[in-house]
């Protein structure tokens, strides 16, 4: 991997589960870390899903095989929220490929 193409940066957010007085399990993404990355994009569109639009976008983020992240993370760029789909990790390159798509919030 060459340090040379990690040129954006990104945030990664963990997820943290709090129990209200009701018993309400609430998911939280906030900001655990940030680092450097590399990103492609794989493509996207627009999709009509039961009768809604949808903008269906996916990502590509190449990162250092150390950065600490899991499927049930969250990537913010460019104020996005990108969910995790896949990651793939590489020891000959020294990296983590890690493939998400576009969150409609």
């Amino acid at each position: 991997m060459r340090a040379g193409t990690l040129t954006e940066s990104i945030d990664i957010l963990k997820v943290q589960v709090t129990t209200n007085e009701f018993g309400e399990q609430f998911d939280q993404y906030l900001p655990a870390f940030s680092t450097r990355a590399e990103v492609k994009s794989v493509g996207g569109g627009r999709v009509d899903e039961n009768n809604e639009i949808f903008y269906e976008y996916r990502k590509v983020f190449k990162v250092y095989r150390y950065v600490d992240v899991d499927d049930f993370d969250r990537i913010m760029w460019k104020c996005k929220q990108y969910r995790i789909l896949n990651i793939d990790e590489s020891k000959a390159d020294n990296s983590k490929t890690i493939t998400c798509e576009l969150i409609n919030l």
